[in-house]
């Protein structure tokens, strides 16, 4: 029998308008072998062009509230009629969702990205019912119980479904993400930033740490003269706000949108990627920062230890001592050229050719 088609929800690009999850997707979709397609409806991405012929129904809209309460029927009403015209597909949801709203005769994979709202429940009181194991409905136990195949991105996650959620070892496999490929981005610098930097990417709320983060930066001596450059994560909260004024540094941080090109920039003129998370899945900014051989100061976490190896500096985010001794080593070590040689190396290991080789594996376990 033929392999099947695989239809990718269009959950992530409804919510992200760019993202390590939307990343993924990006990159993998078009090395799939079989036919594979992104049902995206409605969406808020910006990144989802690069998958071309590989979209369904696809419009991008403004990023806000009222648009995605209008767009959600229109999403539904799309994807049931594409699920009606795919009765062999494999769905891959691209986020986590209700599993009552998937069909029953059909088989599911799903990815798993991170256990840290399990791992850190204390911190998301106010979602913890979502991610309870008790509620049977909405959340990811419910979606990985029903799901036919869970695909984790990389061995530590693995192992923290197997043990948090108590599924198959059969059934869940490991599939490692990779980096950007930045062979095609030219840099293009950032405005604005005239003194050395320290570079921070990503979200930065609740276990992302960087409030925390922040604090041991601006009490290390040796960072007076730098900058915190915070890529992506949105513009800053009053409550950052006041607490980078609180700390006498609101006029040596910066915010920014990058593009790609920025985002490299920024990379390679880093004196070190801070990625202080608390918990972790993967770690993406690790890897991208270890392939254009900028150090790295990352969390002593399995998922980071999994992916940085020997290359970065690890630190236990949870201690302001360790923090701030960390921020100070990775300033005063610089650009080391035997670490530089490590970070490459290390990065080298993970690709996305080999990610979707392993996802098109886990397929064809279900054709």
């Amino acid at each position: 029998m033929s392999a099947r088609p695989v239809l990718v929800t269009g959950d992530i690009f409804r919510l992200q308008p760019r993202g390590g999850i939307t990343r993924y997707f990006v990159e993998v979709v078009p090395r799939l072998p079989r036919e594979t397609f992104v049902l995206a409806g409605l969406h808020v991405s910006v990144e989802l062009d690069a998958l071309h012929g590989r979209l369904r129904d696809a419009m991008r809209v403004p990023h806000a509230g009222v648009v995605r309460r209008v767009a959600a029927p229109i999403n539904a009403a799309l994807e049931s009629a594409e699920l009606a015209r795919t009765p062999r597909a494999i769905v891959h949801p691209s986020y986590y969702r209700d599993p009552r709203t998937l069909p029953r005769d059909r088989p599911i994979v799903v990815t798993v990205h991170d256990m840290a709202h399990e791992r850190l429940s204390a911190l998301f009181p106010a979602r913890r019912h979502w991610w309870s194991r008790r509620d049977p409905v909405v959340h990811k136990a419910a979606l990985c119980a029903r799901a036919d195949r869970v695909v984790c991105n990389s061995h530590a996650t693995r192992a923290d479904v197997l043990e948090l959620l108590g599924l198959p070892a059969a059934k869940v496999h490991a599939v490692p993400h990779a980096g950007r490929d930045w062979s095609a981005v030219a840099p293009a610098p950032i405005a604005g930033i005239d003194r050395p930097w320290l570079l921070w990417v990503g979200e930065r709320g609740g276990y992302k740490n960087f409030a925390a983060t922040a604090a041991a930066w601006a009490r290390t001596p040796e960072c007076g003269d730098t900058l915190l450059l915070a890529i992506g994560g949105g513009a800053f909260t009053d409550a950052e706000r006041e607490t980078l004024a609180e700390l006498g540094v609101a006029d040596r941080v910066r915010q920014r949108d990058a593009t790609d090109g920025e985002l490299r920039w920024a990379y390679e003129g880093a004196e070190a990627l801070l990625y202080t998370t608390l918990w972790e899945g993967f770690g993406l900014p690790v890897l991208e920062a270890l392939g254009l051989g900028c150090p790295v100061l990352t969390s002593d976490r399995p998922a980071l230890r999994e992916v940085g190896g020997d290359a970065p500096c690890y630190v236990d985010p949870e201690s302001p001592e360790a923090l701030r001794a960390g921020i100070a080593a990775v300033r005063r070590s610089g650009r080391d050229a035997a670490r530089r040689a490590t970070g490459l190396a290390q990065a080298a290991r993970f690709s996305w050719d080999a990610c979707a080789a392993g996802l098109e594996a886990v397929y064809r376990e279900l054709d």
